[in-house]
């Protein structure tokens, strides 16, 4: 697991890009996570960045870097569900009337 000393070249020392993946959004460090599913997830259960922490095996570290980046790139999270929600509509997952 990294550490705050590992920091990668943007700044974050537990989160990562995906070469090859759909999203921009960086993931967090060595599991199949990105930042905006963890703190929707910590949001719709009510649940505190330790609660969060302990319940996915998480540094607490990357918990709060997580919610950090959520809120200081909102903009790129919002572009990106966008863009899956018309990727599910363009492949019929999506109906006009589930939008």
């Amino acid at each position: 697991m990294a550490t705050p000393a590992m920091q990668n070249k943007k700044g974050y020392a537990f989160l990562e890009s995906r070469p090859g993946s759909f999203y921009q959004e960086l993931f967090i460090h060595g599991v199949n996570l990105r930042p905006s599913r963890l703190v929707g997830w910590m949001e719709a259960e009510g649940l505190t960045p330790e609660q969060a922490a302990a319940d996915r095996s998480l540094p607490l570290e990357a918990v709060l870097e997580a919610m950090d980046y959520v809120k200081n790139n909102a903009d790129l999270i919002i572009r990106e569900l966008q863009r899956e929600h018309q990727l599910l509509h363009d492949r019929g997952i999506l109906k006009p009337s589930d939008t």
